[in-house]
């Protein structure tokens, strides 16, 4: 079989380094990571407390690609020296972000709509970092025909890769990927392309394959969030969840806790960050919408405990598996 490379997709608020660093302590099957992006700022210097997500000097886990977002060429530039001093030869641009006070800015997938400052901010980035830049994207903001109308700015680009997440940003996470649009991008693009969007189980990834030869570099963000053990399924095929196991993952949220507890300040935040990673996590497991709700009115670490205490003492598992892509594959086949 062809050599593939599984990648986590950044998600804010989740896969910061801690998480990466806990993750790669108690799973494997990741080989790389992209960070939550990064905000490029004013000035001619970045302070290093904004790159402590990314710093090579603190357990990383997994090694981790810096996101950037922004629209700011010159930003840009003195934002990747300050990555390459730290010793970074990669960086990603998110030009995909579609929450809408976003988008309204002209940054991420509102980058794209902007066709004059997408094309500087590809030309600075890859100007500043020669074989070391590459851009992550949506299909469209509204109307998924976008990225195919700014693919020829992307392939006078000397990119080393494309990430292309299947939905357009008004979509958001919902709905449906659309399988065929992101088939008509690859095959206009130059570039290496990551295919990002709705793998869930051994079963998608096998379809995505056989629809995608081209395609060796696959991005999961959500669905290693709702579960851990999934890139270790998808290495393996297992079409079930026989590798899950209760007191590997109770190890993980106690590390992960642990951690956690020993770089923020004070129970807020702490709660703040497992309050997300939960509602994650809720999706696949058996009672997890029930125990997400407990969590989500903790006001105490302890109250915290008490909800997750009660989901092992219960030890329900996980709920059967649902395809993520399924539907969108078999729905766009006559296309």
């Amino acid at each position: 079989m062809k050599h593939e490379s599984l990648i986590l997709a950044p998600l804010r608020g989740v896969t910061m380094r801690t998480f990466r660093e806990v993750w790669a302590r108690h799973f494997t099957g990741l080989d790389t990571a992209v960070s939550p992006f990064v905000p490029l700022v004013a000035g001619d210097r970045v302070k290093p407390g904004l790159l402590a997500d990314v710093d090579p000097a603190l357990p990383q886990g997994i090694p981790v690609v810096p996101q950037v977002i922004g629209r700011d060429p010159q930003l840009l530039r003195v934002m990747i020296a300050a990555l390459q001093d730290k010793g970074h030869a990669r960086v990603d641009l998110n030009a995909g972000c579609p929450w809408p006070m976003v988008v309204r800015k002209g940054r991420g997938a509102g980058l794209m709509a902007r066709e004059d400052d997408f094309r500087r901010m590809l030309e600075a980035g890859c100007e500043a970092l020669p074989g070391g830049f590459s851009v992550k994207v949506r299909l469209g903001v509204d109307t998924p025909d976008l990225l195919l109308r700014r693919m020829p700015v992307i392939n006078a680009a000397p990119l080393c890769e494309v990430v292309i997440h299947a939905r357009t940003a008004r979509q958001m996470y919902e709905g449906t990927v659309d399988i065929a649009r992101f088939g008509e991008a690859c095959e206009a693009c130059i570039h290496p392309v990551i295919y990002n969007g709705d793998i869930r189980t051994a079963a998608d990834l096998a379809r995505l394959r056989t629809r995608f030869p081209r395609v060796t570099r696959w991005m999961i963000g959500r669905g290693v969030a709702a579960d851990p053990f999934l890139p270790e399924r998808l290495r393996g095929g297992s079409d079930a969840g026989a590798l899950r196991d209760l007191a590997r993952f109770r190890a993980y949220l106690d590390d992960l806790l642990e951690v956690n507890r020993a770089v923020l300040f004070g129970e807020k935040p702490v709660l703040g960050r497992f309050k997300e990673l939960w509602y994650y996590l809720s999706q696949t497991l058996t009672d997890g919408p029930q125990t997400l709700k407990r969590i989500q009115h903790s006001a105490t670490l302890d109250d915290y405990r008490r909800a997750v205490d009660g989901w092992f003492a219960r030890a329900p598992g996980w709920m059967p598996e649902r395809d993520g892509i399924e539907g969108s594959i078999l729905n766009q086949e006559t296309r």
